[in-house]
């Protein structure tokens, strides 16, 4: 919807009632919307400006940010905003802003677009991850089911820090007591002569008999 509003320009007492029904391309993939843009708007004259000012409504189909279900979402937009006459290029070295700034200029001829103003707002009203409800549970990150409609086995076999009994393979649960730092099972422990500092200084904590036999089984290899 094109509307010519060079008469609200030159009058301020100008006023027209406009009806809405639009209907609009997606957006996205995500985004259906099948139902018609619907509503009432005013346009009204301000002396060097129009001012277009109403309420839309329509019904979305939408994909739910945590679930990924379909789900209806209607959507209503509040439009008031003011629109100029474009004004040459000669005011573009102002360093201030003024009121005028913050107006959206018309088309050329005076036209002004209320379709193009209704989908900015339209995309304006989506949001960015809708969810079908507030208490959505979202998917199981493991199975991908749908915990909104039931529970998975993936719940029931979930234990600390979200490692699960499916994670583990029954045989390297029972081999992975007899693994060592090399990760072979039954892994030989030698002896490293750069650790004898350190068992020197456990030996401290220990009875004097009881270092004189460490020594002695070191010494003799065992």
């Amino acid at each position: 919807m094109r509307v010519n509003v060079a008469e609200f320009l030159a009058n301020r007492e100008a006023v027209r009632n406009l009806v809405f029904s639009e209907t609009f391309e997606p957006p996205t993939d995500d985004v259906l919307l099948p139902n018609p843009v619907a509503g009432t708007f005013v346009l009204s004259g301000m002396g060097d400006t129009v001012r277009l000012r109403g309420h839309a409504r329509t019904v979305a189909e939408v994909v739910c940010g945590s679930c990924l279900t379909r789900f209806a979402l209607p959507l209503e937009i509040a439009v008031d905003e003011e629109f100029y006459r474009a004004r040459q290029a000669a005011e573009a070295g102002r360093e201030e802003l003024g009121s005028a700034d913050f107006v959206t200029p018309l088309e050329p001829g005076d036209v002004l677009n209320v379709t193009e103003v209704v989908r900015q707002h339209l995309l304006i009203a989506l949001p960015i991850a809708p969810r079908c409800r507030e208490d959505c549970r979202g998917l199981c990150p493991r199975c991908g089911a749908d915990r909104n409609t039931g529970t998975c086995q993936c719940e029931d076999r979930t234990i600390d820090r979200g490692v699960t009994s499916g994670d583990i393979h029954p045989e390297a649960a029972r081999s992975g007591s007899r693994r060592g730092l090399s990760g072979t099972p039954d892994a030989p422990v030698t002896f490293d002569p750069r650790l004898e500092p350190l068992r020197q200084v456990s030996d401290t904590s220990r009875t004097p008999a009881a270092r004189e036999t460490g020594r002695r089984k070191r010494a003799s290899g065992e």
